[in-house]
């Protein structure tokens, strides 16, 4: 007979970056028979905590906005069937980007462990924008003229993952997530070394979580 552990934050989080091998990050951990991840990969809950998500106006962010998962009930609930004694986690890899998505889980969860996956923020900014292009989203065929508005989209109000430049400032981003959360708890990978040695970096990862 399993026992199921009471309704509370998630013990780790995959917080970053987009476009920087997140999704295979998170299903391999999913495959560890000593951890749960939440059955929705991006749940976004941290990044409005408990209120309706912002209305941004991007191409195809209002059908994005459908997919959050904002309401603590039901954030909690992703976690209902992880059977007791298994370290729970979720992935929403915006959570790097934005210090108040940060500064929510640092109130909710202090203890939790961080991981997050850094890109070449050349090579990240690219694919983010051919993710999009590719959905028939991105309205400029050319890459840079698309970062060269990107300004003038944040003011416009579109959603972060059309922020490719500014989801690749690692350096600012780092710097205070260690101002919210000890060091200890916090594992930074390469993207190159997830997609060149696998195995060693999951090792690593499964030794960090214990």
């Amino acid at each position: 007979i399993l026992c199921f552990m009471p309704s509370r934050p998630p013990d780790f989080f995959v917080i970053g970056a987009p476009k920087a091998g997140t999704s295979a990050l998170h299903a391999a951990l999913a495959g560890h028979p000593d951890l749960f991840l939440s059955p929705v990969k991006e749940p976004k809950y941290y990044l409005s905590g408990d209120s309706p998500p912002p209305a941004y106006k991007g191409p195809g962010d209002k059908h994005s906005n459908q997919e959050w998962v904002w309401q603590r009930e039901r954030y909690l609930a992703l976690f209902d069937a992880a059977p007791q004694g298994v370290l729970r986690g979720e992935s929403t890899p915006f959570y790097l980007y934005n210090r108040d998505d940060r500064r929510r889980i640092a109130i909710d969860r202090p203890d939790a462990k961080l991981i997050a996956v850094l890109r070449d923020p050349v090579d990240r900014a690219y694919s983010n924008w051919l993710h999009l292009w590719m959905d028939g989203l991105e309205p400029r065929a050319d890459i840079v003229d698309a970062v060269a508005r990107e300004q003038e989209r944040v003011d416009a109000g579109w959603a972060p993952f059309w922020h490719y430049q500014g989801l690749g400032m690692y350096g600012r981003q780092v710097a205070d997530l260690f101002d919210q959360f000890p060091r200890e708890q916090v594992l930074l990978l390469r993207y190159k070394e997830l997609v060149d040695t696998p195995g060693q970096v999951l090792d690593r990862v499964f030794g960090f979580l214990g």
